[in-house]
């Protein structure tokens, strides 16, 4: 900056130099100069924030004795940082001075030089330069808050919140936003006026999911270091966090609810309104609706579910909330369920146990399985209600294992220590035992007892009849005692005993065991009976092994009660002898196996030897107290007889076969200074002759019995419509067909589930036709103009409320007795609600499974198997079929995985198994139709004949000559040629004599 003089001035001091030179002498001018002087030359502002103002001063002084005027100061390199100018009057005076003002305002960061120069007029010390520098630093700008937090916002959507910057310098303040997530906010303003406060509007609208963070960056120039407050913020996908999330549900039996919940917490900073609750899946169902309601920021809510397990293995979905925010939203949590947690299954689930003498004792067997399929069951006990007194229970069996009852349990309460059952074929049988003490019906409730979470106990209902009869007479043989005589240390032998009545009243008998084992020495290989009736003039008889664990001598017991009050309790002892003998019979028994009466006896041998290195004298041999006289000794050796080491004899024996039945008798042989005789065993079985006689019925070539064995497990509706559907065009094509249908609903529902079930029956049909109560027609004809809509109407009555599929055994129920053969059910209080009439004995059977998961019923499916070849008696096994809809692939998602037990009697009965999946079960039940056509020409046998000569062929009682029907040996079967096929409803009768078994010739 220049500072200059007027030009008036100039003149002036122009004369007065001109006149003072005049005066003096030329040496004596210098002395009256004007000098100039600066006092420094260097300033230093140090560091300045840039926009601020610093100022410093050069003092220019007259160091002469004449005025000088300064003339100009100025930056030489025109930074604008700096400023200069001279303070005052131009003129500066001797001894005064003259204030040089340097202004620095820095407007970058960083040294900034600049060099001052100032010129005078004076004489001496007319220019003068100054060096000058300072550092411009940040500009501190005050930004409140410091940090401004927008919280946590839903994706997509915004919040503005409000900055307050305060620019302290002249310069206008720019404002920008940096950072990662800059992207997400933004603000209003770009430039804040100089030595103002504003109020600064920023804005956070997250486009990704996260925490975020950004800087308000304000500074006063391009490249200084800006002041900065910082933006936070959090985007999520939706308002809600849930606690807990998965939602968890108890790991449950296919069919059975459990609940659980989640709490919904409003994470965000706005208050949010649920309009409404959905689920992805419908097994998962919100138990409250949480409509309008309005959720405050942090503020939770608990949102109830529950959970109905509708097939094996894991299960997840989707809860959907929605709610209304900045606009109509949703959040979603999964929900993970799984079912399949163990499950007790029982069959059968009632037991009948006929008329028995009082006194008398049957058992009958029920199964016990697990029907989950993750983890297992513990069975921890039986409990007995009602007349139990009348019932007992045997040891549970697993296969041959036994599992004792809890050490201080008793019936009709018995503990079990946490058995397991695992889930699949694993089982534990159950024998029950009826034995009544009084004359009378008798009924009584045994309660299964387990940790199924939601059914841990299982109720079967026993029933059974005892009538009075007189004092029982019995034989009992052998007699005094059965006596094993010597058996050699390490081997075994096998004999037993026969009861007889001989008396006019029947024998009850029960609780055939050994009451004392010698140790272990003695056991039944069939093991203990329950028990029976024995007729007048019958028989059994049953084994009894000895097997020695050490050499020594044994006794025993065995034990059984009979209906005598006077004489209860009948026993016979047991003896063995365990010793190393020189004498050894080959084979160790001689078994004749079973035989025909009517058929030929072969004699069997044994070898006796000595096996000592002294010789040994046989003295004796003879039969020993057996169950009959059946057994010779063909020819007698002469005794004594001395056997050298290695010698021996044989002995050949024979069997009469006039009783029949099971016989044993002990041989003796007795040799010198041994003190027991050698047991050889004499083994038989007596048959009855081979005259044969098989009955059948000719069916029809157009009736059709149809049982629908339908699953009313809560997951079958889908299933159950189709099947509805399917039916009247079904019924109409059978009736345009001339195929003469009668039909029949019953569920897989055993046991009644009466807390889920509504109706007669809880869920649990048992095999009744439904309506249990018969409030509609439950065998159904297809004459019946409504046929179609009553047979809808009976599987509506099946239901959805069941946990258990156990088909199989309720088919076996339903077509049996006493279900099959009486107008009521014994067991149950309802009247008439058993199935007779609903077989035809002439009609083909077709059982339909419809289920869309297997069966549970527990019994190997060979039996069920066997039980379906057998309802149309001998030879008829192919006109009963049973056709499964069931899951055989994983077309769809159902209850239950494939399974083999639905399909495998399907198979095994030559029914046909298709998936439950496909969606028209018209062309299924089709094929039901195309079997019931034909008349049945061939007829298998139930035994081998010998040949044709004694055979003969009676329809309706009539003898048919031989040109009318053939015998197929490939086949075992009668076949009936052209006309003489006989007509429905008619008895065929087959007499043939079965051939005996081949005898091998006679050795030389």
């Amino acid at each position: 900056m220049r500072t200059g003089l007027g030009g008036g001035r100039i003149i002036w001091l122009s004369l007065l130099t001109a006149f003072l030179a005049a005066c003096h002498e030329p040496g004596n001018t210098r002395s009256v100069q004007a000098k100039a002087a600066v006092d420094s030359d260097v300033l230093d502002f140090g560091e300045v924030p840039v926009g601020q103002w610093r100022e410093k001063v050069v003092r220019l002084r007259n160091v002469g004795y004449v005025p000088f005027h300064a003339l100009e100061a100025l930056g030489l390199k025109g930074d604008p940082s700096y400023e200069v100018s001279f303070e005052g009057e131009g003129r500066v005076m001797p001894g005064d001075e003259m204030r040089v003002l340097v202004r620095f305002h820095p407007l970058s960061e960083g040294t900034l030089e600049e060099t001052v120069h100032v010129t005078t007029d004076a004489n001496s010390g007319r220019e003068h330069t100054v060096r000058v520098q300072g550092r411009g630093v940040p500009l501190p700008v005050q930004i409140s808050p410091a940090v401004l937090d927008f919280e946590t916002l839903e994706v997509d959507s915004d919040r503005t919140l409000r900055l307050t910057i305060t620019n302290p310098v002249d310069l206008p303040l720019t404002v920008t936003v940096k950072g990662e997530a800059a992207d997400a906010f933004s603000t209003d303003t770009i430039t804040v006026p100089p030595l103002s406060t504003h109020q600064l509007e920023a804005k956070y609208l997250p486009r990704a999911l996260g925490d975020m963070r950004a800087l308000v960056e304000v500074r006063p120039c391009a490249s200084c270091t800006p002041s900065t407050a910082e933006l936070a913020g959090r985007s999520v996908a939706h308002a809600f966090a849930f606690d807990p999330e998965p939602v968890p549900f108890d790991k449950i039996p296919v069919h059975e609810r459990t609940k659980s919940f989640t709490r919904a917490r409003n994470i965000t900073w706005r208050p949010v309104t649920i309009q409404g609750l959905s689920t992805s899946d419908r097994s998962f169902t919100p138990l409250a609706p949480m409509s309008a309601q309005e959720v405050k920021p942090g503020e939770k809510v608990e949102l109830p579910l529950e959970f109905a397990a509708r097939y094996s293995g894991p299960n997840t979905g989707l809860l959907t909330v929605g709610y209304e925010s900045d606009k109509p939203r949703q959040a979603q949590v999964m929900l993970d369920a799984r079912g399949g947690r163990p499950a007790l299954a029982v069959a059968p689930v009632a037991l009948d146990f006929g008329e028995l003498p009082v006194g008398g004792k049957v058992g009958k067997t029920i199964r016990i399985t697990n029907s989950g399929s993750t983890g297992n069951l513990y069975f921890r006990g039986v409990k007995g209600t009602g007349a139990a007194q009348n019932f007992s229970v045997d040891v549970l069996l697993r296969g041959k294992q036994a599992y004792p009852w809890k050490a201080g349990t008793a019936w009709p309460e018995l503990g079990a220590d946490d058995i397991p059952i695992a889930p699949g074929t694993d089982a534990l049988d159950l024998t029950v035992y009826f034995e009544p003490q009084a004359e009378g019906s008798w009924q009584a409730t045994l309660v299964l007892v387990s940790d199924d979470l939601f059914n841990p106990n299982r109720e079967i209902v026993l029933t059974g009849r005892a009538r009075s009869t007189g004092p029982c007479v019995y034989e009992l043989t052998p007699q005094p005692l059965l006596d094993f005589g010597n058996v050699e240390p390490g081997r075994g032998a096998v004999l037993g005993f026969r009861f007889r009545n001989p008396g006019r009243a029947e024998c009850a008998v029960k609780d055939i065991h050994l009451s004392n084992d010698g140790g272990g020495a003695f056991f039944m290989p069939g093991g203990k009976l329950a028990g029976g009736v024995v007729p007048y003039d019958t028989a059994f008889s049953a084994m009894i092994a000895f097997r020695p664990p050490a050499a020594g001598e044994f006794h025993g017991e065995l034990k059984m009660t009979v209906n005598n009050p006077a004489a209860p309790t009948v026993t016979l002892p047991l003896h063995g002898v365990s010793l190393a003998t020189c004498l050894v019979a080959a084979p160790s028994f001689v078994d004749f196996g079973p035989i025909r009466y009517d058929c030929p006896t072969v004699p069997r041998r044994t070898l006796i030897s000595n096996q000592c290195a002294a010789p040994v004298i046989v003295n004796n041999t003879a039969l020993g107290a057996g169950t009959s006289d059946q057994f010779q000794l063909v020819t007698p050796p002469a005794l004594p007889r001395m056997l050298n080491p290695g010698e021996g004899f044989e002995l050949e024996f024979t069997y009469s076969r006039t009783v029949l039945g099971q016989h044993y008798s002990p041989f003796f042989v007795n040799a010198e200074q041994e003190p027991s005789p050698l047991l050889v065993p004499l083994l038989a079985e007596t048959n009855h002759e081979g005259l044969q006689l098989d009955r059948f019925i000719q069916g029809t070539n157009n009736q059709l019995d149809v049982l629908f064995v339908v699953s009313n497990t809560t997951t079958m509706e889908p299933y159950q419509a189709r099947l509805k559907a399917a039916l009247p065009g079904w019924v109409e094509r059978a009736r345009q067909a001339g195929v003469d249908l009668r039909m029949g609903v019953t569920s897989t529902g055993l046991a009644a589930r009466a807390s889920v079930c509504a109706g007669p029956s809880g869920g649990g049909d048992g095999g009744r036709l439904v309506p249990v109560d018969g409030r509609r027609a439950r065998a159904v004809s297809s004459d019946s103009p409504t046929a179609a809509e009553t047979l809808q109407a009976n599987i509506d009555d099946t239901g959805l409320c069941h946990n258990l599929v156990q088909g199989l055994e309720t088919m076996r129920q339903a077509i049996s007795s006493p279900l099959a053969t009486s107008a009521d059910d014994p067991r149950t209080p309802l009247p008439n609600d058993g199935n007779l009439g609903f077989l035809r004995p002439t009609a083909r059977l077709a059982v339909v499974v419809v289920a869309d998961e297997d069966d549970h019923s527990g019994f190997d499916p060979e039996s069920y198997v066997q039980f379906l070849q057998a309802v149309k008696g001998t030879g008829m096994a192919h006109r009963t079929q049973l056709h499964a809809l069931v899951p055989t692939d994983n077309s769809c998602t159902t209850a239950g995985p494939p399974g083999p037990r639905f399909t495998t009697v399907a198979q095994r009965t030559g029914g046909a198994a298709q998936s439950i999946c496909r969606g028209d079960y018209g062309p299924f039940l089709d094929k039901l139709l195309q079997r019931a056509d034909g008349l049945q020409a061939d007829f298998t046998l139930s035994t081998t004949p010998n040949g044709t000569e004694e055979m003969s062929v009676r329809v309706q009682g009539v003898r048919l000559p031989e040109d009318q029907w053939t015998y197929d040996a490939a086949r075992n079967a009668v076949i009936f040629r052209g006309a003489a096929v006989p007509t429905a409803g008619q008895t065929i009768e087959v007499r043939y004599r079965s051939a005996c078994g081949v005898v091998p010739p006679k050795a030389p």
